[in-house]
């Protein structure tokens, strides 16, 4: 799944223009970068508006759709989501990316979860793919897609999200959606880094900061 990622881009302006965006005013003048994005945050989503690019605010996660479901919907299988009553018309007309620079996976035993940092080994943003729909509470939300994890990421967790490859970035954007490859091996590189990230609460530099390496046992 994917629960939790990064943008830390201090200058999202330059990110609008290299995918040829325009930049939502309100945006632009309250982006600081951002190391923890958890669910019910508010975050970018690049959405075609009118036959242009624009990056706007949305909140990450979708309302539920039935009473009883989850309270906060912020992931949809891309194998499943077109037939879904919940993703249906979203994956017709309310596709979206998310720009991200990496996203956390844990290990480790419930009381001390060890985060990981995956991003692309050049650092470069990407874009995941995304649906559209109401937040909580109303207005645009978004749920992330993903898919089968592939290595090394599926050494923590059976799912990650979908990174769309840029040549397929204005297909998904706008009209049929087209067919997404499946992930390589080895297209990202993990980081184990610090504990800090583990709590919503913290969303600053020391979240990414590489984790000390594991104590060693001895014999004495």
């Amino acid at each position: 799944m994917c629960g939790r990622f990064t943008l830390t881009a201090e200058d999202i302006a330059s990110l609008a223009r290299e995918w040829a965006a325009d930049l939502d005013e309100a945006l632009a003048s309250g982006w600081r970068p951002r190391f923890n994005v958890a669910p019910g945050d508010r975050h970018p989503v690049l959405v075609t508006q009118g036959g242009r690019r624009t990056l706007r605010p949305a909140t990450f996660g979708l309302a539920r759709a039935v009473p009883g479901g989850p309270g906060l919907v912020i992931n949809a299988r891309i194998e499943t989501a077109a037939a879904r009553p919940t993703f249906e018309r979203a994956f017709r007309s309310g596709r979206a990316a998310v720009p991200a620079d990496g996203f956390f996976e844990w290990g480790g035993p419930p009381s001390a979860r060890r985060p990981t940092w995956f991003r692309r080994a050049d650092g470069r943003p990407m874009l995941f793919a995304a649906l559209l729909g109401e937040a909580p509470g109303g207005g645009l939300g978004f749920a992330v897609l993903t898919t089968e994890a592939r290595a090394p990421v599926r050494a923590l967790h059976d799912r990650m999200p979908v990174v769309l490859p840029p040549s397929l970035v204005e297909g998904w954007l706008s009209g049929p959606p087209p067919a997404l490859p499946a992930a390589r091996d080895g297209e990202l590189a993990g980081q184990p880094v610090s504990t800090r990230v583990n709590s919503v609460e913290n969303d600053d530099p020391l979240c990414v900061a590489p984790r000390d390496p594991e104590p060693q046992g001895t014999l004495f």
